[in-house]
């Protein structure tokens, strides 16, 4: 009997087991089902504030590109604002359907959308204003309080509806951890399943936290990207602006330069050779005016704005020329190495201009080493390719022909690399550089359509790479055309257009100082009347930019029914109207201010030569 009644104690407390095990186990299906309940809800009240954040930074986004585009009138700016407009009711529609089952949030909705509503039509009143040439209309409507009044009704709605979806989340977390805890209460009565549940819990925290670490160090990685390729579109903009303030200061410059030039060589000439001391006087302020004319072509260089004449050079042979040069005049102390790459392609570039920055990148190394060291100038072809423009964004990809030139020199700080190409700035002491040397060296390869990098360490030195575009065989090196004679021809009617009084009288008087007979128009419409009236008029000597028709213009009119006159140009800096892509027309002459007596008297009779036949 006791041994049936341990029996049937033994069956009961399996029973018993099986039974409270059965328990156990419907109560932690149902407290995970619970429990998975809550996860959703949580995770439901995630999507509706991120659905609710995407809507209102889509509004903020709609009215950051309609202020840019009303600022700067840039077309670009407007295309965030058309895409806003687009995605809102799409956004608008995800958000109604994710809180269609909450009467609160519908009712903060019938507020919310009437208002993103009269904002969208109050920037697009803006904008259409500014379209239909009204800025001043559009920036007082910006300047009401009306658009700033809707953002923060909309902003305020919007926080409300946040603070309504945290209640939520917070009630709704504290479900989800409740029930959590009772799950896990549960669990500790079976410890085989709270060891293996324990064991997956951890596994899987650890793939999360491998997870979130490799996540997180690519958002890193993308913040940096992000923020060394802003850096590098705020270094191009500062230097866009300086080129064009630059290169409005050297065209004035030139105007008067002209002027000082001309009449001091006119001075001089006519002073008497006993008045030495005179002559001495005036040849000094020629020379400085000359000097100063020097520093303008510099500054043109920066602001790209200098016409180049490109064509197929060899590179090996230019840098063998010039280090020839350099070895007589950096001195004996600086050693001179050329690592010249074989089968070099030719590039597509102005030989001068290429050799006056080979020049300048010489001098400013031979500073940087104190006069003692090496100087290294190396040639290869090199392809730059999609990585290397996507990290910048100022080039090309596609073949260069590539010129380093290394020193031993103190090298450059990360600063003062970020300013070396602005012009004037100069880490030299005062009196001993314009700093003007690497700005003309990068606005010259940028106008060549290249690019160039440097690379320098402090106290170790520094390499300044050029990257010059390749040549091909349409480009071929052409010999420089015969220096034409200066001499005069007094058959010859010159017809002088310019605008600026000064200088059309200085132009006109070197003209018949050298024996031309020489009238003068103050305009492009003065002159097209003279030549209708004078048929005499066989030269024309005219500005480029001048108010109204410029010089171009005017030659295109007058081509057709006075093929027979030859034409030279004169600038003070050189716009599209004569020099395409930056390079001149062929067949176009042009000479730039400031110019002596002599440059003006062989260009002119250059072109009449080229043009026919000389009388």
């Amino acid at each position: 009997m006791e041994h049936e009644s341990a029996q049937a104690r033994i069956r009961l407390g399996l029973i018993g087991g099986f039974l409270l095990l059965l328990c156990v186990c419907a109560l932690v299906i149902i407290a995970a089902s619970s429990s998975m309940s809550a996860d959703r809800l949580v995770e439901h009240s995630m999507l509706v504030r991120q659905a609710l954040e995407q809507l209102i930074g889509t509004v903020r986004e709609a009215e950051t590109g309609q202020r840019g585009y009303l600022l700067t009138g840039d077309a670009s700016y407007i295309e965030p604002f058309y895409a806003a407009k687009a995605q809102l009711p799409v956004l608008e529609g995800q958000l109604r359907q994710l809180i269609e089952k909450s009467p609160a949030h519908q009712q903060q909705l019938d507020e919310l959308y009437p208002l993103i509503a009269a904002k969208m039509d109050e920037l697009s009143g803006t904008i259409e204003q500014r379209q239909a040439g009204h800025p001043g209309v559009s920036m007082k409507l910006i300047k009401s309080s009306l658009g700033r009044n809707l953002m923060r009704r909309i902003g305020d709605l919007a926080d409300d509806f946040d603070r309504t979806e945290l209640d939520m989340l917070r009630e709704r977390r504290s479900t989800a951890i409740a029930q959590r805890a009772f799950l896990t209460t549960v669990t500790i009565v079976l410890t085989l399943l709270a060891g293996a549940l324990g064991f997956v819990i951890v596994l899987k925290a650890h793939h999360y936290a491998n997870d979130m670490r490799q996540k997180n160090q690519a958002l890193r990685e993308e913040a940096g990207q992000r923020e060394a390729a802003e850096l590098q579109l705020r270094q191009s903009q500062k230097m866009e602006a300086l080129g064009q303030l630059t290169g409005g200061v050297a065209h004035d410059f030139n105007n008067m330069l002209a002027i000082i030039v001309g009449n001091l060589e006119m001075l001089i000439k006519r002073l008497p050779e006993s008045e030495g001391r005179m002559r001495t006087l005036g040849m000094n302020a020629l020379t400085g005016a000359q000097r100063a004319a020097e520093l303008t072509k510099r500054l043109l260089a920066f602001s790209r704005q200098q016409p180049l004449q490109p064509k197929s050079v060899d590179v090996n042979q230019c840098v063998h020329d010039v280090s020839v040069m350099l070895r007589r005049s950096l001195g004996e102390n600086i050693q001179i190495e050329t690592v010249q790459g074989g089968g070099l392609w030719r590039a597509f570039v102005d030989r001068p201009q290429l050799e006056s920055a080979l020049l300048n990148l010489a001098v400013n190394a031979r500073d940087a080493m104190k006069g003692i060291g090496k100087l290294t100038i190396e040639t290869a072809n090199v392809f730059l390719d999609r990585s290397y423009v996507d990290a910048h964004s100022d080039v090309a990809p596609g073949q260069y022909v590539m010129i380093a030139i290394t020193d031993t020199g103190c090298g450059m700080s990360a600063d003062v690399m970020n300013r070396a190409f602005e012009p004037f700035f100069t880490t030299k002491e005062i009196g001993e550089g314009t700093g003007l040397g690497l700005s003309q060296v990068h606005g010259f390869v940028k106008q060549s359509h290249g690019h160039v990098k440097i690379y320098s360490e402090p106290g170790v030195g520094t390499t300044v790479k050029l990257y010059l575009p390749r040549g091909n065989a349409n480009h071929d090196e052409a010999l420089p055309p015969p220096a034409a004679e200066t001499a005069a021809d007094p058959q010859r009617k010159v017809l002088v257009v310019e605008d600026d009084a000064d200088v059309r009288e200085f132009v006109v008087s070197i003209l018949q100082d050298l024996g031309y007979e020489a009238i003068a128009a103050d305009s492009a419409e003065s002159a097209r009347r003279m030549l209708e009236r004078d048929q005499q008029i066989n030269v024309m000597l005219t500005d480029v930019v001048m108010p109204g028709a410029n010089g171009k213009q005017l030659y295109d009119d007058i081509h057709v029914m006075r093929p027979e006159m030859a034409v030279l140009f004169m600038t003070g800096y050189s716009r599209n109207a004569i020099v395409h892509n930056d390079v001149l027309d062929a067949g176009v002459r042009l000479i730039s201010k400031p110019f002596t007596i002599d440059e003006l008297s062989r260009e002119l009779r250059a072109a009449i030569v080229a043009h026919g036949t000389v009388h």
